[in-house]
């Protein structure tokens, strides 16, 4: 079995959630749920196997509370997919990653114009949305044939005439998505761009300090 199988990352989708982590939460009992249970999810993508499942039960149930929401239902199948990264077995690792990548591929698909105003703990629903199945889609492995819708999702984040509204820690975190992806696919002046675009934020987040690290290693 290939080690890509067995041992696909979710360090992007770590750093998104950490990112935009520091939103103030939302007023009401769904804020304070959802607060909630992106910490889980956060404790989740760094190995806490008991908090991702919780995270996982936490966003059902706002799923069901809210189902024109597809923040919601992107991060439960988010959770769903580290479910198949922490499996101990290959036919369980694929079964869970490729039922938490249909799901995060279907809240994209959900996305409508109201989303862009639709704010959750601050941040536009859709580009949370979309930043959520970027990093979970981009973080699998290439056989499985993701990487496309994920770099379609990250795309529309950055299009949206709703991310310059964005809080800066989730812009930040758009942009230093598009700038690993530019740096995978050796697109070293996009990279460039991306990583000031990170640094012009101006946000106390991971992201900004690793791009300003990443920009002075590049001689910038």
């Amino acid at each position: 079995m290939k080690p890509s199988i067995l041992s696909f990352s979710f360090a992007s989708a770590f750093a998104f959630a950490c990112g935009s982590a520091y939103a103030a939460p939302a007023p009401g009992n769904d804020g304070a749920s959802y607060a909630a249970a992106r910490q889980q999810f956060i404790s989740g993508s760094a190995g806490d196997a008991s908090a991702r499942d919780a995270s996982i039960d936490a966003f059902e149930k706002l799923a069901g509370s809210q189902p024109g929401n597809p923040v919601y239902l992107a991060y439960q199948g988010a959770g769903i997919a580290m479910r198949g990264r922490d499996a101990s077995m290959p036919w369980e690792k694929m079964k869970f990653a490729e039922k938490g990548a249909d799901m995060v591929e279907k809240a994209v698909s959900l996305l409508a114009p109201e989303h862009d105003t639709l704010l959750v703990n601050g941040e536009p629903a859709s580009i949370v949305t979309r930043m959520v199945a970027a990093n979970t889609l981009l973080a699998l492995p290439d056989f499985m044939h993701r990487r496309a819708m994920g770099k379609r999702a990250l795309q529309g984040a950055l299009d949206s005439q709703a991310l310059a509204q964005a809080p800066a820690p989730l812009r930040a975190s758009v942009f230093s998505a598009a700038a690993r992806v530019a740096a995978e696919e050796k697109r070293g002046a996009d990279e460039i761009g991306y990583l000031r675009q990170v640094v012009a934020t101006q946000a106390a987040t991971p992201p900004v300090a690793k791009a300003a690290a990443r920009l002075k290693e590049l001689g910038q």
